[in-house]
């Protein structure tokens, strides 16, 4: 059952563990993804590979994409588009395990890799195998040709910033679209005068991104304006996102539209869920049910829900009541339209027994 569901994650290329459940996904060891890894031919198949919600992994499981020449990015954040990296707690991912394999792709002759996102604990850690890693991944990218900006033709990287930083908290890579592995300089802007890379995440490909890169409620694009602008909260079922202003609005206003169903984690569970897909997984899914921080968030949807119920009850109540009336009325109608007929039938035979009496004095006579 867990491969069936393990195998919607591979699309074509791409094999992003963010398209199954998260529930799932977190579950995951090292066993299942090297087991996923060799079961798809990876190191010949896959050129994107995204370990989403994989937080309980050390990196060992990726063994079989070791001396890939096709694989072209690889995102080891944990965490799905447009998120913080910032986890809630410390994963267990680590450069022991993980930079052997890295070392293995870039230095082999042919070698396709355009992109490298890390865990954001390796950065606030300054382990030395990462620091020294990411010298022989910027060599690499400069032993790979020429590169310029897709825009102006800029040569890349510049002399003021490498392909990934030499310090710094957030280590992403630079000059390189998440998306569609586009390459622009820093100083690039879009008609709007707006920078070409929004996040690491060019203008195009958010433009045509549908409604995925935007909040639910304002329709306003994610990380269009600054990085304070990335997505606060985002439902692991239906992939329903949220702005830190609307989220915050939801949930300490509770207003009318919104209130109940906003989109809130759970710590019991490490879940997060809408307030109409947490109800529904309290009611259907048996690994929620008896989780009490779930039933205490999905406690308002199901008290609106219930009142909801209670006032279609009531106006259908109301309703019936008034279909009563109408029919009382008809009948009471139809009562007295039958009191009419009979009275009607009772005179038309008046006037024939008259008229037998006047047709039998005439043949006397």
């Amino acid at each position: 059952m867990r491969g069936t569901r393990l195998s919607s994650a591979m699309n074509g290329p791409l094999l992003d563990f963010g398209d199954i459940e998260k529930e799932l996904a977190i579950k995951l060891k090292d066993g299942d993804i090297s087991a996923v890894l060799i079961g798809i031919d990876a190191a010949n198949r896959v050129k994107k590979l995204k370990l989403t919600n994989c937080i309980n992994i050390t990196g060992v499981g990726l063994e079989p994409l070791r001396g890939s020449t096709i694989i072209e990015q690889i995102d080891l954040s944990l965490v799905g588009k447009y998120h913080s990296p910032q986890l809630s707690s410390r994963p267990p991912i680590s450069c022991k395990f993980v930079v052997p394999i890295l070392d293995s792709i870039i230095e082999r002759e042919g070698c396709s890799l355009r992109h490298l996102q890390f865990p954001s604990v390796w950065s606030k850690g300054r382990f030395l195998e990462f620091e020294q890693f990411c010298g022989r991944y910027n060599e690499m990218m400069g032993r790979g040709g020429i590169i310029n900006c897709a825009k102006c033709n800029t040569r890349l990287p510049t002399e003021s910033v490498n392909w990934i930083d030499d310090y710094g908290i957030d280590r992403s890579q630079n000059y390189t679209c998440y998306e569609c592995l586009k390459h622009y300089c820093e100083v690039c802007t879009d008609d709007d005068d707006k920078d070409m890379l929004s996040y690491y995440i060019c203008k195009d490909c958010i433009a045509s991104d549908s409604n995925c890169n935007k909040c639910y409620k304002c329709e306003e694009h994610f990380c269009e304006r600054d990085c304070d602008n990335q997505i606060w909260a985002s439902c692991d079922s239906c992939k329903k996102n949220c702005c830190r202003d609307c989220d915050e609005e939801d949930i300490w206003t509770h207003n009318e539209k919104n209130g109940t169903d906003a989109i809130q984690f759970c710590d019991d569970c490490d879940t997060c869920y809408c307030g109409k897909c947490r109800a529904y997984m309290c009611q259907e899914k048996r690994s929620h049910k008896n989780c009490a921080g779930c039933i205490q968030l999905a406690g308002p949807f199901f008290l609106e829900e219930n009142q909801t119920l209670r006032n279609e009850n009531k106006k259908g109540k109301a309703e019936n009541e008034t279909l009563r009336d109408k029919v009382s009325l008809t009948q009471n109608h139809n009562n007295s339209l039958k009191e009419q007929l009979q009275y009607q039938m009772e005179k038309v035979k008046e006037l024939e027994e008259k008229m037998k009496q006047i047709s039998i004095g005439g043949k006397d006579e």
